[in-house]
């Protein structure tokens, strides 16, 4: 039984299935020659068996060509397939595609009809995530950050018209990497307030490789255990190796280090010398976040907060008896 005329690409027209038409299509454009021959009546019943034997070996190999050519288009394409109603779970990797600062981002791409409503969540725990929702010609139409609450970007959004839309998955800052869960469904849900995210912590600010920064540490900073803190987002460059100094001549400087969600990794007290508090931090491609705490509570006063390339010496010192 012979395929159906469909199986075959646009061209294959069904006339080439015609009993001895000794029509051959060319392979490699598909266009059917000018000139065709028919074959006499002459011919002979072995002749006839054999043309179209060869015509159609010919037309299979065509339409395995151009399945070729569509599953090598296909394994080129960019976008990630997504329909309203699905979750897709993913990975942010180093070394794929990225924006210009930098950051490593994957695209989706889902239809939807004029007037509707989607709801974009991304959720992650490795990194803080940022969304983009684009039309078709790449026009960005809405983004967000922290939405969502923990660091997670939320927005609802009406079509303006029907046909395809565009979603990048990114991060807020360069080389992160990780996990993730793209949720895409109908309707509205209402949106967290949006903060600059610091885990489940708010960040005060992010701190760069190089740079020092200058403030207090007292109402109306939050307290955690009778201590004022503060949040500072580290940025480092993931593989590279920074020290973090804590610095204040009127408390105890106390540092905590946090990757991801407020899961805690590193403290150091005194490392710096003089009540100095001191880490050395290597960046994985996950968010770091340093809480700047004072040693006792109820202890205010100025500091800086300082971030340099490489890994410089700590210092430990028998006991610390205040701000000096």
């Amino acid at each position: 039984m012979m395929n159906s005329p469909s199986s075959f690409p646009p061209w294959a027209d069904k006339r080439w299935l015609d009993q001895g038409s000794g029509i051959v299509p060319n392979v490699s454009t598909g266009e059917i020659p000018r000139v065709v021959s028919r074959t006499s009546q002459a011919l002979s019943e072995e002749n006839r068996v054999s043309s179209r034997a060869t015509l159609l070996v010919t037309l299979f190999a065509v339409a395995a060509a151009s399945t070729a050519v569509a599953q090598e288009e296909e394994a080129d394409n960019p976008f990630i397939d997504i329909s309203v109603g699905e979750t897709y779970t993913g990975q942010l990797v180093a070394g794929g595609d990225s924006l210009v600062d930098g950051s490593w981002f994957e695209m989706f791409l889902f239809a939807g009809d004029e007037g509707d409503t989607v709801r974009l969540t991304i959720t992650s725990i490795d990194f803080n995530a940022h969304l983009f929702l684009a039309d078709s010609l790449d026009t960005i139409l809405e983004t967000d950050d922290d939405s969502g609450g923990e660091c997670n970007p939320h927005l609802t959004y009406v079509l303006p018209t029907s046909g395809r839309y565009i979603v990048y998955v990114t991060s807020t800052y360069r080389d992160r990497t990780g996990q993730y869960e793209l949720s895409l469904q109908p309707g509205t849900v209402a949106p967290n307030s949006a903060k600059r995210c610091g885990g489940f912590f708010q960040a005060n600010g992010v701190l760069g490789v190089g740079e020092t920064i200058e403030g207090s540490l007292g109402p109306p900073d939050p307290k955690l255990g009778g201590s004022h803190y503060q949040i500072w987002e580290l940025d480092v460059p993931m593989g590279d190796t920074v020290t973090v100094d804590f610095k204040s001549g009127q408390f105890d400087a106390f540092l905590v280090l946090y990757r991801g969600f407020a899961t805690a990794i590193a403290t150091n007290d005194d490392g710096g010398g003089a009540c100095h508090a001191r880490l050395v931090v290597a960046g994985s491609g996950s968010p770091l976040k340093a809480m700047l705490r004072t040693g006792k509570e109820d202890e205010t006063g100025e500091f800086t907060l300082s971030m340099v390339s490489g890994a410089l010496p700590m210092v430990e010192v028998s006991q610390c008896l205040g701000g000096q």
